[in-house]
Formats: structure tokens, C-alpha cells, sequence
């Protein structure tokens, strides 16, 4: 079941179903001769990825998740927090390199954050959370090792690595912190699916966004000229997070 959702929510990202749009077009207009339908399939395809690679959907929904929850501040003041939890974000495990380029760009920032803020908690542990997903060396195993790196002592943190999505690191981080409050940093486009299932298993928790994909620009760049992978990314991590908002409230899991 796990795999199988992970198929489906492959082929439902943006630039698979722009692709799809555009066979179908290509389809239409070719073996099937109707070209008028052909063409304007094949012209939503476009103009989709148009759209997408300028980074025009994407910011939209962005700018919604990301600012659902803004960045803590006085962290100092929140003594009676005891843990930190960071959720991982993606790992390939490569001997060959090192930890933070093994890590995702998203898991490296998460676990800076993390650590960030323990320093700020005087007394608090972090704890990194994420499985073998896809891969041998759990995502928690890994932020842990970065930790390590830049000087975390072992003895000031924990890892949770049987997990293999947000649902089930919710579950089992309930297990581990019982009734204590908890930072839980992850990247803003995740934040909200992820506060909701974390309230939703009993964990209190107060939200530490990072790793943020929507940034206001206070100067022109040429690069916004043209179409590129940045967009298709910030598409892609909005519409994941609400495709599985939408799946966890039918479902019955937010």
C-alpha cells in the first residue's frame, strides 16, 4: 500500500500530468486525426508548462502554506519544551560522499535548524526522525551523523528511524515524547500536514518552519526571465503537500 502510493502520487505531480496532457495531444492530432481537439489539448499542455516552469503555480501555493506558520521567536523563553524534533526529508546514502551531500537539500537544512534551536533551548534533546525510505540508512540516522559533524553531543540527542511518512513518525514521536511539548521543525511547505497529523496523535507541538521555497526577490534577476527547474520544484512540493492534506481528511487521518 505504501509503494502503491507512492506510484500514484508520481503520476499525479504537475509535470507528469502536463506530459500526459501533451501525448495526448500529440495522440489526438496524429494517429486519431482530431485535430481540433488534439490542438487544444496539446495547447493547455503548453501553456501548463508555461506556468509551471516560471514558477507561476508554484508561488501560488506556496505563499499559502508557507505562511500558514511563521518562525518562532524568543525560542529562550520556552523552557518547558524539552524536545526538538526534526522530521527527515530524503536521503541517498552514497559512502562515497559525505553526510551533507548524502542528505536531501531539505534534511541538511532541517537538521541546521534543528540544532539551531536546541542551542537556543537550554536542556532540550533533539530528535531526528525518518526511515530506511527507499533507501538502506534511515533518513534519522543520517541528520544524526550531520549533528554529530557540527558538534552535537551524542548524549543530547535521540533518533526515531522506523518511520516511513509523516503519519507514522507522528505515531511513533507520540511514544517516545509522551505528554511533553515539542519544537517540530520541517520545511514550511510541510508544516501544515504535518502539525495537523502531530496534534491529531496527542503530540504538543509548536511549529518551526525552515527550509522555505517562496522568497520574495527585493531585486530583479535576469534568471526570472526564463522557464526552469525551480519552478517545477515549488509546483511540485505545493501540490504534493495539498494532495496529501486531501487524502488525509477523506481518509480520516487529519
Amino acid at each position: 500500500m505504501f509503494i502503491f502510493k507512492k506510484i500514484i502520487s508520481g503520476i499525479i505531480m504537475p509535470l507528469p500530468v502536463a506530459m500526459l496532457l501533451l501525448a495526448a495531444g500529440i495522440l489526438l492530432i496524429w494517429p486519431l486525426k482530431k485535430k481540433r481537439a488534439g490542438w487544444i489539448v496539446a495547447a493547455v499542455s503548453f501553456l501548463s508548462l508555461l506556468l509551471l516552469g516560471y514558477g507561476i503555480i508554484g508561488d501560488m501555493m506556496l505563499s499559502d502554506l508557507e505562511n500558514r506558520y511563521p518562525a518562532p521567536v524568543g525560542i529562550e523563553t520556552h523552557a518547558g519544551v524539552k524536545w526538538v524534533v526534526v522530521l527527515g526529508g530524503g536521503m541517498n546514502s552514497d559512502p562515497r560522499l559525505p553526510v551533507t551531500s548524502q542528505l536531501s537539500n531539505s534534511s541538511a537544512v532541517r537538521t541546521i535548524e534543528g540544532i539551531r534551536i536546541h542551542r537556543l533551548l537550554k536542556g532540550s534533546r533533539l530528535l531526528f526522525s525518518g526511515g530506511p525510505v527507499f533507501n538502506p540508512v534511515p533518513e534519522g540516522q543520517g541528520m544524526a551523523q550531520l549533528a554529530l559533524a557540527l558538534g552535537v553531543p551524542r548524549g543530547e540527542m535521540m533518533t526515531e528511524i522506523l518511520s516511513r511518512d509523516t503519519e507514522e513518525q507522528a505515531r511513533l514521536i507520540k511514544g517516545l515524547v509522551g505528554a511533553d511539548s515539542v519544537f517540530l521543525v520541517t520545511s514550511a511547505v510541510h508544516l501544515p500536514r504535518s502539525m495537523a497529523l502531530f496534534r491529531r496523535s496527542g503530540v504538543a507541538c509548536i511549529a518551526a518552519p525552515t527550509d522555505f521555497l517562496y522568497k520574495k526577490e527585493l531585486q530583479f534577476n535576469p534568471s526570472r526571465l526564463f522557464p526552469g527547474y525551480g519552478g517545477f520544484r515549488k509546483a511540485e512540493a505545493g501540490w504534493h503537500e495539498y494532495m496529501g492534506t486531501l487524502y488525509g481528511r477523506i481518509t480520516g487521518r487529519i
